[in-house]
C-alpha cells in the first residue's frame, strides 16, 4: 500500500515540502517538549524562537532558487529545505498573530492543518481540481451574476 503516496510524476517538489513540512513541525513539538532549558539561542537575554530560523531559511531558499540555475537535483533539495524552513516558521504561528509567547495555541494547529490540505490537493488531487475547479467556477459566477 506504500506505493500508493508515491506522487505522480511532476509532483515530487511539493510531495518533499509536505513531507519535510511535517517532519519538522513533529520534531520541533518533540523538541520543545524535552526539559533542556538551556537548549535554546538567546541574544542578549532575549529567547530567539525557532520560528524565526524558519523565516530566515525561507528567505534564504527564496534567494537562492531566484539565482542559482536550478537544476532537478537542486529543485530537490531546496524543496527539502523550504519545507524545514515552513516547518519551523509555522510550529509557533499563534506567535506571529497574537504577538505573545504562545505556544500551544489552537490557531497553530490550525495553520498547520491548512498548509497540509493544500499541499496535499497539489500533490494529489491536482487532476481533481482541474477538472471540476473550472466548472465550479463557471455554476458560483452563474450564482451570483
Amino acid at each position: 500500500p506504500w506505493h500508493l503516496l508515491r506522487p505522480k510524476t511532476g509532483k515530487e517538489i511539493p510531495f518533499l515540502i509536505l513531507i519535510s513540512f511535517l517532519a519538522t513541525f513533529a520534531f520541533s513539538r518533540f523538541v520543545t517538549s524535552l526539559p533542556f532549558p538551556n537548549l535554546y539561542l538567546k541574544v542578549r537575554d532575549i529567547h530567539v524562537h525557532h520560528f524565526a530560523y524558519g523565516i530566515f531559511i525561507l528567505g534564504i531558499v527564496g534567494f537562492l532558487s531566484l539565482v542559482l540555475e536550478r537544476t532537478d537535483k537542486l529543485k530537490l533539495q531546496l524543496s527539502v529545505i523550504y519545507g524545514i524552513g515552513l516547518g519551523l516558521a509555522f510550529d509557533e504561528f499563534a506567535m506571529w498573530i497574537q504577538l505573545e509567547d504562545v505556544y500551544k495555541d489552537r490557531s497553530t494547529y490550525d495553520a498547520i492543518v491548512t498548509i497540509s490540505l493544500i499541499l496535499l490537493n497539489i500533490v494529489y488531487f491536482a487532476d481533481f481540481w482541474k477538472k471540476w475547479g473550472h466548472r465550479l467556477g463557471l455554476l458560483l459566477k452563474r450564482l451570483f451574476t
